[in-house]
């Protein structure tokens, strides 16, 4: 210890530049040296889903690859908080994807559908919902890309811009543009699960993914009227697989699912979306395929695709077992189901056959619906046992009328935050 009077007595050690300079070199050598052994052990764990994939079909794509080494998995806290440091998705984190061609209708429905995501983000677990993409086929903005977060593609049939009888001919094309965009930059890609939706969802609470990086399967829907097996369907898709792949698959090994909703992996969506474009374009361009599979046609393309993909583990899952969608009215309660699909309309009637009341989206296609959305009538209340009918004959049981109430109570919830967007004369 100096006592005064000392030389040194009262100043400060003050380093040498040269000393500075070596520590700074000593302390970037140690990140880098950090920073490379973590992202070696990331990139072998994170790798193993796009190996899968790609064996025997070549090296994957150097964007695929970057994009699946970004959301890596880690272990431990100071793994995890190296992942945070350099923005890497957590494995139960969800990028939400919505398609939508912009017309009133599915504008309509598709800013009911962001205000219920957006009140389900809110919700415990909300957290893990980090990414939310609408994907426009459209030849110009509409009047929603300030308030939901948007990719527009370039259609396939710009006449869907006004009318045309089936547009959702361009969304694997769509989505094949969005997964080419993340390729070239993948900050776009915000989670580790892809989750495909549809405008006429009504989320009711956050859903729940397992870590991506583990062995954990994909999930589709199955939906009844899809069905691959139906003896005048068979020869139209064994043709096709012969056209366009020289294959046959066994019958019975399609599923009976459809592009939304569903749960994947980048990677995964990545694999399966070409040949869903593929066999899209090729029902489109046969009348007879136009005609047997109808206004669903779109979702055999997508089935066929998932098929040709025996690498990828899917399940295809009933309402009663999903985590995804029900279906009111068909389905009476909501199961374990994160969302509401209302793709069928409800009305009640009473033993007079008199309308008591009534829900259909297909009453809302004006634009005035799109730029300021009503408020949807709630039905009746209290419920009445043993009073009303459905339109197919089918009484309106308490749990029917609970999951109605319940479904368009959310989306009226949700409508009360949408503003307005009329333009101001």
């Amino acid at each position: 210890m100096m006592k005064a009077g000392q030389p040194g007595a009262g100043r400060r050690h003050v380093l040498q530049p040269r000393t500075i300079l070596m520590l700074a070199i000593g302390i970037f050598v140690g990140y880098l040296l950090g920073t490379v052994i973590m992202e070696t052990a990331d990139s072998m764990m994170s790798t193993r889903i796009e190996h899968k994939l790609n064996a025997g079909s070549g090296p994957a794509t150097s964007a695929v690859t970057a994009v699946l080494v970004a959301g890596a998995a880690t272990t431990g806290s100071t793994a995890s908080s190296a992942a945070v440091a350099i923005g890497k998705p957590a494995g139960d984190t969800i990028h939400s994807l919505l398609t939508s061609n912009g017309s009133p209708y599915q504008n309509f429905q598709g800013r009911i559908m962001y205000g219920t995501y957006k009140l389900a983000q809110a919700m415990p677990g909300g957290e893990k919902l980090t990414g939310f993409t609408r994907i426009m086929h459209r030849t110009k903005d509409d009047e929603c890309m300030l308030e939901i977060p948007t990719f527009r593609a370039k259609p396939l049939h710009p006449e869907c811009d006004g009318y045309c009888d089936f547009p959702v001919a361009d969304r694997a094309n769509a989505v094949q543009q969005w997964i080419d965009a993340v390729g070239a930059n993948p900050a776009l890609l915000k989670g580790a699960w892809i989750l495909l939706l549809e405008c006429d969802y009504v989320m009711m609470k956050p859903i729940k993914a397992p870590d991506a990086y583990s062995d954990a399967p994909a999930r589709q829907f199955h939906f009844q009227y899809i069905d691959t097996s139906y003896p005048t369907v068979v020869p139209i898709l064994d043709k096709m697989l012969m056209e366009k792949k020289n294959i046959t698959l066994p019958h019975g090994s399609i599923p009976n699912s459809g592009p939304a909703p569903v749960l994947m992996r980048f990677a995964e969506l990545k694999a399966v979306t070409p040949d869903w474009e593929i066999f899209t374009k090729a029902i489109e361009d046969t009348p007879k395929a136009v005609e047997v599979l109808g206004w669903v046609r779109e979702m055999y393309a997508w089935s066929i695709a998932v098929a040709l993909q025996p690498k990828i583990k899917i399940l295809t899952e009933l309402a009663t077992e999903t985590p995804l969608i029900v279906q009111p009215p068909a389905d009476q309660v909501f199961h374990n189901a994160a969302f509401c699909h209302y793709t069928w309309g409800a009305t009640y009637i009473n033993s007079t056959d008199g309308q008591v009341w009534k829900w259909d989206k297909r009453e809302y296609t004006e634009p005035k619906y799109a730029l300021k959305v009503p408020q949807i009538p709630m039905p009746p209340h209290p419920f009445q046992p043993n009073t009303w009918r459905l339109q197919d004959k089918m009484p309106v049981t308490a749990d029917l009328h609970a999951t109605m109430e319940a479904m368009i109570g959310r989306m009226n919830e949700a409508i009360a935050t949408l503003p307005d967007l009329t333009p101001k004369a």
